[in-house]
C-alpha cells in the first residue's frame, strides 16, 4: 500500500509540472483606476452629493442570463471612488417598471429571491477568493465569501458565497421613478489585503432583475469559461490607504431560563487582532452558543447513515471555508461545549494559512471500528461523557497559478479524563491536496490522507484515504469523474463521513441545450453512473440515473431524474427502481415556491433481517410576503414506507415547519417558529425578538417551548426555556 502512494505522489507531481504549462492569461479591457476624494460622501442612498461627479463610472454591463453577450433591458452606471480609510461605491439601477422591483424589508443576510446589486473583491487578486457585498432596494446588506474552488457541501445551495462571514460597512438605497439607488461605504479596516502599493484588486459587479430572469456583469460573463473570478475586471487603488490591522472586543451575556429553575447568566469573551493587513488572530473564552438560530427539522426514522447538520455558531464560521478540502476533515458540530478557542486565519504572500485550537469539555469519542456504517453523530453529541478534548487543526495552501493551489491539512484529537491524560487517546490525520485549472474548461482535484488512531486498547497504524476529481465545464458540454478510497480503520473524528469501507467510481455526463429566450433559458440532460466495493472487493453499489433539468421563465426549475441499481446492506443485495421529481417558482413578487415528489423501492434498515420495501414522498415550501416586511415560510414533509407496492403501510411521517418573520425596521425584528411532527408527536414553538445594530452589536430575547402529544391527543408541556443574549462590538 505505501509503495503505492509513493508511485501515486510521483504521478501526481508530474502531473502538476504538466498543468503549470498551462497559463491563462488575465483579461485587462476592463480596468479602473480609482480617484481618491478629498472628503467622505453622506452615505443616503440618494447620489446627491457632488463628490460622485469626480468618481470612476463603470456602465459597460451585459447579459449572463437569460441571453448571454446581448444588452441588459435596464441600464446600469457604478461610481467608484476612495478616501485613507474607505472605498465608496454608488449605483443607480434605472427601471422602466419601477413598481414591479422585487424588495422587502427584512434581517441582514436574509435577502431571498429579490432584485440586488452585488459586488465582489478579490482584493489579492488570486481568481480564488473574494469578499462580497450585496445591497437590495431597500437598502438590506448581506456579505459573505466567495471561494472559487470550494464544492458544494451538504445541506448547502448552488451558491458559492459563505453568508456567515460577517463586516462592518455602511449602505443605504432608495427607490424612486425611475428605479432605484445605492450607496456603499466599506472601511479597508473590515478587508484583508496584500501590504503593497498600488493596490490592484479583482473586481465584479452583478445586478439581478429577478422578475426579468436578468443577471447582468460589468466584467462579462462566459459559459464558454470555467470559472466565476478570472472573469472579474481589475480596480486599482494608487494612494495610502489604512491598513487592515485592527483590534476587536466582543463582550457577550447571555441568559437561560427553565421552567421553574431560576435564572442563568454565562458570560464570554471574544477578541480579534489584525497582526498585519492580511493575517487576524481570533480568541474566544466561553464562547456563547445560545439559541438564536434553530436547526430545520429532518426525517430521522429509518436512515442508514447519519444525519447532517450546519454549523450555526459564529466562531466557527468565520473563516471556515479555508479550512474545506475534498473530504470534510473540520465539521465543527462535533465540538459540542469548548470553553476556550485559538484561531489565526490569513495570507502571505502565496500562502494560506489557517489555525484553530479547540478545549472541548465534552467531545464524541473517537470511532475505530472496521464497520462500514457510520453511527449517529448527534446522539453522540447529546450524550454525556467524562472526557475532555484538545482539537487542533493546521492548514496551509500555496498558490501556483489563476484557480490553482497546492494545500496541507493536519488534524489532531487529544481526548482523555483529564488535563494529565489528554494525550492518551488520540485521532491524527495529515494529508496533501491539490486543485488545477488548465486548458480553459478542465480541473483536477486530488486529496490523499492517512490516519492514526488510539482508542483505549485500540489502536491503528497510519491508515491512507484519497479522493481524486477530474470535470470539464463548457457552454453545452460538462463531464465529471470521481474517485474515492476510504478504509474501513480510516477515522477522522473531527469530520463527516457518511460511509467508510468504500472504493467508488462515479461518472456524470450532461448537455445543455440553451434557447436563451424569456420562456426557457436552458435544457440540461444528463447521465450518471456509480459504482462501489468495499475493501473485500464486493460489489455493495452499483447505480444508473437519468436526468433532466430545465431552467426558465421567472426562476422556475423543473429537475425529474430516474434511477436503477443495487444497493447492499446486512449481506444481503437489494435491486431498487426509484424517480424523483421537483418544481420551484417565483411567478410573483409576493409568493415563490416548490414541490417535490419521489417513489419507488426502499430498504428497510430498522428491522432484523432488513428487507426490500416500497416507499413515497412529499415535500413543500412556499414563501409568502404579503407585505414589504413580512415574509411567511412554510414547508411540508411526508413520507411513508409500505411492506410492498400496494401492501400494508409500516410507518407515515408528516413533518411541518412555520417560520414567520416581521421586520419593524433594518435593525428590529420578530421571529417565530413551529415545527411539529407527527411521528414522534412533537411541537415545537420559538419566538425571538431581535435587535441587530450592526455584526457584533445584538440584543436578542426569545422563548423556546417543547411539547409532546399524550394518548388522548393532548400537548403537555415538557420544558420552556426563556433565553436572552447581548453582545457589543469595539473596534479600536
Amino acid at each position: 500500500m505505501r509503495n503505492g502512494i509513493k508511485n501515486l505522489l510521483v504521478v501526481l507531481l508530474l502531473l502538476t509540472s504538466v498543468l503549470l504549462t498551462y497559463s491563462q492569461e488575465n483579461d485587462n479591457d476592463y480596468y479602473v483606476k480609482v480617484p481618491e476624494f478629498s472628503s467622505p460622501p453622506k452615505i443616503d442612498g440618494k447620489l446627491e452629493n457632488p463628490l460622485w461627479e469626480k468618481a470612476a463610472v463603470l456602465d459597460a454591463f451585459t447579459q449572463y442570463e437569460p441571453q448571454e453577450g446581448v444588452q441588459p433591458s435596464e441600464k446600469t452606471f457604478v461610481y467608484l471612488g476612495y478616501d485613507k480609510k474607505n472605498l465608496y461605491i454608488a449605483i443607480r439601477c434605472f427601471d422602466s417598471n419601477p413598481k414591479a422591483i422585487r424588495a422587502t424589508l427584512t434581517q441582514r443576510d436574509k435577502v431571498r429571491g429579490e432584485d440586488e446589486v452585488t459586488i465582489y473583491l478579490d482584493t489579492f487578486n488570486d481568481k480564488k477568493r473574494a469578499f462580497v457585498f450585496k445591497i437590495n432596494p431597500y437598502g438590506v446588506q448581506t456579505d459573505g465569501i466567495y471561494s472559487e474552488t470550494q464544492r458544494r457541501r451538504r445541506g448547502g445551495g448552488f451558491d458559492k458565497i459563505d453568508k456567515n462571514w460577517d463586516t462592518f460597512f455602511l449602505s443605504n438605497a432608495h427607490i424612486d421613478n425611475q428605479g432605484y439607488t445605492v450607496e456603499l461605504s466599506i472601511p479597508f479596516k473590515s478587508l484583508r489585503f496584500p501590504n503593497k502599493r498600488p493596490q490592484v484588486w479583482g473586481l465584479q459587479i452583478m445586478r439581478t432583475i429577478r422578475r426579468k430572469n436578468e443577471e447582468i456583469y460589468w466584467h462579462p460573463r462566459s459559459r464558454d469559461v470555467n470559472g466565476f473570478l478570472i472573469q472579474a475586471g481589475t480596480l486599482e487603488i494608487d494612494g495610502v490607504i489604512e491598513k487592515g490591522r485592527n483590534f476587536e472586543i466582543m463582550p457577550v451575556l447571555t441568559g437561560l431560563k427553565q421552567d421553574e429553575e431560576k435564572f442563568v447568566p454565562e458570560v464570554s469573551l471574544n477578541l480579534k487582532y489584525g497582526i498585519t493587513s492580511n493575517l487576524t488572530a481570533d480568541i474566544t473564552i466561553n464562547p456563547d452558543f445560545s439559541q438564536i438560530e434553530a436547526d430545520m427539522p429532518q426525517i430521522d426514522v429509518n436512515q442508514r447513515y447519519a444525519l447532517y447538520y450546519p454549523e450555526k455558531r459564529p466562531f466557527f464560521l468565520e473563516g471556515k471555508d479555508l479550512f474545506d478540502t475534498p473530504f470534510e476533515l473540520v465539521y465543527t458540530r462535533k465540538i459540542v461545549n469548548p470553553l476556550w478557542g485559538v484561531k489565526l486565519t490569513g495570507k502571505t504572500g502565496k500562502t494560506t494559512l489557517g489555525f484553530l485550537s479547540i478545549y472541548d469539555k465534552n467531545p464524541p469519542e473517537i470511532n475505530i471500528s472496521s464497520s462500514s456504517e457510520e453511527e449517529d453523530e448527534e446522539d453522540d453529541e447529546e450524550e454525556e461523557n467524562p472526557f475532555i478534548a484538545l482539537i487542533n487543526v493546521l492548514r496551509l495552501k500555496r498558490d501556483l497559478y489563476p484557480e490553482s493551489h497546492i494545500g496541507f491539512i493536519l488534524t489532531d484529537k487529544e481526548m482523555g479524563l483529564s488535563r494529565n491524560s489528554i494525550t492518551s487517546n488520540y485521532n491524527r490525520v495529515a494529508g496533501i491536496d491539490g486543485h488545477f485549472k488548465f486548458r480553459n474548461y478542465y480541473r483536477f482535484s486530488f486529496q490523499i490522507l492517512s490516519s492514526l488512531s488510539k482508542f483505549g486498547e485500540e489502536k491503528t497504524d497510519w491508515v491512507p484515504a484519497m479522493s481524486f476529481n477530474l470535470n470539464r465545464a463548457s457552454r453545452h458540454l460538462s463531464l465529471s469523474a470521481d474517485f474515492q478510497s476510504i478504509p474501513p480503520d480510516f477515522e477522522a473524528s473531527g469530520g463527516f463521513f457518511r460511509r467508510k469501507d468504500i472504493k467508488s467510481l462515479n461518472t456524470r455526463i450532461s448537455y445543455a441545450f440553451l434557447p436563451q429566450n424569456d420562456w426557457i433559458i436552458s435544457i440540461r440532460p444528463s447521465f450518471e453512473y456509480k459504482r462501489i466495493y468495499d475493501f473485500d472487493n464486493t460489489l455493495t453499489d452499483e447505480e444508473f440515473e437519468i436526468s433532466g433539468f430545465l431552467n426558465g421563465w421567472r426562476q422556475s426549475h423543473i429537475w425529474a431524474t430516474f434511477s436503477t441499481g443495487l444497493e447492499r446492506y446486512e449481506e444481503i443485495d437489494f435491486q431498487k427502481k426509484t424517480f424523483r421529481a421537483n418544481f420551484s417558482s417565483e411567478p410573483l413578487s409576493w409568493l415563490s415556491g416548490n414541490i417535490s415528489y419521489s417513489f419507488g423501492d426502499g430498504i428497510y434498515y430498522d428491522e432484523d433481517p432488513p428487507y426490500l420495501g416500497y416507499k413515497t414522498s412529499v415535500g413543500s415550501r412556499i414563501t409568502l410576503k404579503p407585505l414589504n416586511n413580512l415574509r411567511l415560510f412554510y414547508n411540508f414533509k411526508r413520507n411513508k414506507f409500505y411492506e410492498s407496492k400496494g401492501g400494508e403501510k409500516v410507518y407515515e411521517i408528516n413533518i411541518l415547519s412555520q417560520r414567520i418573520s416581521y421586520q419593524l425596521s433594518r435593525t428590529l425584528s420578530l421571529r417565530l417558529i413551529t415545527d411539529y411532527n407527527d411521528y414522534h408527536k412533537e411541537l415545537y414553538n420559538s419566538i425571538l425578538m431581535s435587535y441587530e445594530y450592526r455584526p457584533g452589536t445584538v440584543f436578542y430575547l426569545g422563548v423556546d417551548d417543547n411539547q409532546e402529544k399524550d394518548d388522548s391527543g393532548i400537548f403537555r408541556k415538557e420544558g420552556r426555556y426563556y433565553f436572552i443574549k447581548f453582545s457589543y462590538w469595539w473596534r479600536i
